[in-house]
């Protein structure tokens, strides 16, 4: 997959996780903490059978592995919010990797990096503040609704860079020369 492409399909991530959490905190929340949970049986029946399957050596280390993800499990059943907030974390963490992702890239279009990474924080902080003072019902769920803000900023930002870098690629296949020539009449 190449670049553009890579921009599109995060920016419309992006979008669509930043709306999820603006707009309906409590289902993303609960949708997260049942995937959390998803994740944890596919992983411990995964490691569990990688361990039943593997030879003597391996076979110790897929068993400490199933054995940790049990023990995060128990701990998520008896503090569901903790585990489901550090499972937001970590979603928050590759939106952070992909917004940085999306700022070296800015940072090699000498065009755009001086207005698209500061734009980019400018404008989640502006719709941050922007909700709380307009909807202060988002202060009850403060954190998903600054990750949703930020998620739905960078996803924008992120299909915008992408548009952008399909049409510097048309600039520069020869069909749009950047420079022209002007030639004199009897040079024809």
């Amino acid at each position: 997959m190449d670049t553009k492409m890579s921009c599109l399909i995060q920016g419309m991530i992006g979008i669509v996780f930043g709306l999820l959490a603006l707009l309906v905190p409590d289902i993303t929340l609960a949708s997260f903490y049942a995937l959390f949970w998803v994740l944890l049986a596919v992983g411990i029946a995964g490691f569990l059978l990688l361990a039943i399957t593997s030879k003597s050596d391996d076979s110790m280390f897929w068993f400490i592995l199933s054995a940790a993800l049990l023990v995060i499990g128990a701990v998520s059943f008896f503090a569901p919010a903790v585990v489901a907030i550090i499972f937001l974390l970590l979603i928050g963490g590759v939106a952070v990797y992909s917004g940085f992702f999306d700022i070296t890239l800015a940072l090699t279009h000498p065009k755009t990096k001086y207005i698209l990474i500061p734009g980019m924080f400018i404008a989640g902080g502006v719709l941050v503040g922007v909700l709380i003072w307009y909807f202060p019902v988002v202060l009850k769920n403060l954190f998903l609704s600054v990750l949703g803000s930020f998620a739905l900023v960078f996803g924008i930002f992120s299909i915008l860079l992408g548009w952008y870098m399909q049409d510097e690629t048309h600039e520069s296949d020869g069909k749009h020369p950047k420079e022209c020539t002007w030639k004199k009449p009897h040079e024809r």
